[in-house]
């Protein structure tokens, strides 16, 4: 049985999207809500853990949910769910009764097999509840979150066979860092000690200005060392490649004018794309590439928020992100004229380095999956909308 302790491992997993691994917890294997360190000593939150958390308002709620999958909480708190309905039921309180049936979900059937035996009475597992409710189960300040936990629980699977293993990140092994599953934190530009699972297995979100200066040799171990940097790069890298191609094609980093002179802290960056037919189409912003960049990967961003709140977020927490790009000379802005939008592509400094020997080892090469997705998804991005625009037309 899940103790108090196992409670407070799991809202680490929650909050820091990693934990320690203990005995106890293997009951929860079948949820396939983490990944297995290679030495089996921690668990990384999956994907699916995120979009769990994502669907609930709080930690709390995530860790209440996961809880009550497990048969002694459930029928526990089924209980009292069932003394609440009789109650509503005794005092012909019919819209309530039904919203509460209702908010139950696929739970309802589970918690009315309880009816006889329904009762308001503390559990014994006041410890655990006091964290995942703030008060026993049995307060009525607790129900609502009763309710959204156990309707939640019905809805997990509970029939993961396999866990995936996942290694610890090394910035010299750039493929590996990158590999699927991965979760990678929102961007940071700050200086600090990486918190809690940072950079351990987690892409770290850190991203500190460069410090020393911006040669091949620096630039490159900057970018390894910061995955924002480097996602960042490999997109002003897939924008030369394909503008060297010189063929039908591409894609362009605009601002409005009005922030040209905020070049180094920008709003909001848009994304041109110039599809094989020659149609200019405006995507979206520059966090919007990304997100779909990363689905593509299979990594996702371990974030709380939902998709549209992410899209927000991501363009806000790059914003200083982009003014470190240009400081390491990886990314220039352009100021632009009259018939050219301020912009941002490749740095001349920078642009030779993905060709040179350590460049295609450190950098191009293991990263040449990144690069690909990042067209593909432009590409993919500008003839979705196109199609939409010819069809209203």
């Amino acid at each position: 049985m899940l103790t108090s302790k196992d409670a407070q491992l799991l809202l680490d997993l929650i909050e820091h999207g990693v934990c320690v691994n203990k005995p106890n917890l293997d009951v929860l294997r079948p949820l396939g809500i983490w990944h297995l360190s290679n030495d089996q000593q921690s668990l990384i939150a999956s994907q699916l853990f995120v979009k769990l958390r994502q669907s609930l308002p709080t930690s709390q709620d995530a860790l209440a949910a996961i809880v009550a999958t497990q048969a002694e909480y459930q029928t526990a708190w089924s209980k009292i769910i069932a003394a609440q309905l009789k109650d509503a039921g005794s005092r012909q309180d019919d819209d309530a009764l039904v919203e509460q049936i209702s908010l139950l979900g696929s739970a309802a059937g589970s918690v009315l097999t309880q009816l006889d035996v329904a009762s308001l009475q503390a559990t014994d597992f006041a410890d655990i509840e006091s964290l995942v409710f703030g008060q026993g189960a049995e307060q009525n300040a607790s129900y609502p979150k009763l309710l959204r936990a156990l309707a939640t629980a019905a809805t997990m699977n509970n029939d993961h066979v396999g866990v995936d293993e996942l290694s610890q990140i090394n910035i010299e092994n750039t493929s590996a860092a990158w590999q699927a599953h991965r979760l990678i934190q929102m961007p940071c530009a700050i200086h600090s000690k990486p918190g809690k699972g940072n950079g351990v297995y987690l892409l770290t979100g850190n991203v500190s200005p460069i410090e020393s200066e911006s040669d091949m040799q620096n630039s490159l171990a900057w970018l390894l060392q910061h995955p924002w940097a480097y996602l960042l790069a490999q997109v002003a890298y897939a924008q030369d490649i394909w503008r060297s191609e010189q063929i039908a094609g591409g894609l362009r980093l605009e601002i409005d004018p009005t922030q040209a002179k905020y070049f180094m802290q920008p709003s909001q960056i848009q994304v041109i794309v110039t599809t094989r037919d020659d149609l200019e189409v405006s995507c979206g912003t520059l966090a919007e590439l990304l997100l779909r960049v990363l689905d593509s990967l299979d990594i996702s961003l371990f974030s709380e928020l939902t998709a549209d709140q992410q899209v927000t977020k991501l363009d806000a927490a790059l914003a200083p992100v982009i003014g470190c790009m240009v400081e390491a000379k990886v990314w220039q802005f352009v100021q632009g004229s009259s018939k050219d939008i301020p912009h941002y592509q490749i740095n001349p400094q920078f642009e030779p380095v993905p060709n040179t020997r350590l460049g295609t080892i450190g950098f191009a090469r293991p990263g040449q999956h990144i690069t690909a997705a990042i067209r593909e998804q432009a590409e993919r991005w500008a003839i979705e909308l196109s199609g939409r625009i010819r069809r209203v037309r």
